[in-house]
């Protein structure tokens, strides 16, 4: 059966991830990505001229995938809480999961800094207007209200963004993804307790978290 030429390049954008996450990037051929993708090295080459450019590829997927994701997360219903978590996992989580996942994640790092920091500025800066978008969607329907703490909705995006990426730096060697995702959970919880907005969405969350924590005093 003839595989088509999208098959075979995402065929092969897949086969770098599993030798890059297995074997980090500088251990990784050409001739490695072939075999792994089952395919010859010249079929490679007819879709990319070099590892760079495989990497370069792969990291553009990557943050398009979780653009993606955290757009959709944006218009899912819920209160601010939920969405602003679900939104943070979607483009923060998503890349901790594909860099910490592998052995070589400090190697992967610096690789992705020297090859891709153009996509990565350009994904940052578009996820930065999506958040920005929902911090102001949320001070329209008052769940939230940065201004009281001096913020603007960009200002508080920006913040958001700069906590939650913080995250992943303290105790990075021992950070699970179970470990991150529940940090993450933390810090919107106390985003929102900071920034809430005091409206009734706002004050059914505060009803909720009060009943929790007398169940957990009680237990």
């Amino acid at each position: 059966m003839m595989v088509r030429g999208g098959d075979r390049r995402e065929a092969i954008l897949q086969a770098a991830l599993a030798r890059f996450a297995r074997y980090g990037f500088r251990r990784t051929s050409m001739e490695d990505i072939a075999r792994e993708a089952d395919i010859s090295r010249a079929a490679v080459y007819l879709h990319f001229k070099n590892k760079e450019e495989i990497f370069r590829a792969l990291a553009r997927q990557l943050h398009e995938q979780a653009l993606a994701a955290a757009a959709v997360a944006a218009q899912a219903p819920g209160p601010i809480e939920t969405r602003l978590r679900r939104i943070l996992e979607a483009k923060v989580a998503s890349m901790f999961d594909v860099v910490h996942g592998s052995p070589h994640a400090a190697e992967l790092l610096d690789e992705n800094n020297r090859i891709c920091g153009d996509i990565s500025a350009e994904s940052a800066r578009r996820y930065l207007q999506l958040l920005t978008s929902v911090v102001a969607a949320a001070v329209r329907r008052q769940e939230l209200a940065p201004r009281r703490a001096g913020l603007s909705p960009g200002g508080a995006a920006e913040m958001i963004v700069q906590c939650a990426e913080g995250i992943k730096t303290m105790g990075a060697a021992a950070l699970t993804p179970d470990v991150y995702r529940r940090r993450l959970d933390q810090f919107v919880r106390v985003v929102v307790a900071g920034l809430g907005g005091g409206g009734a969405q706002s004050a059914g969350l505060q009803t909720r978290r009060s009943h929790l924590s007398s169940k957990e005093e009680r237990a």
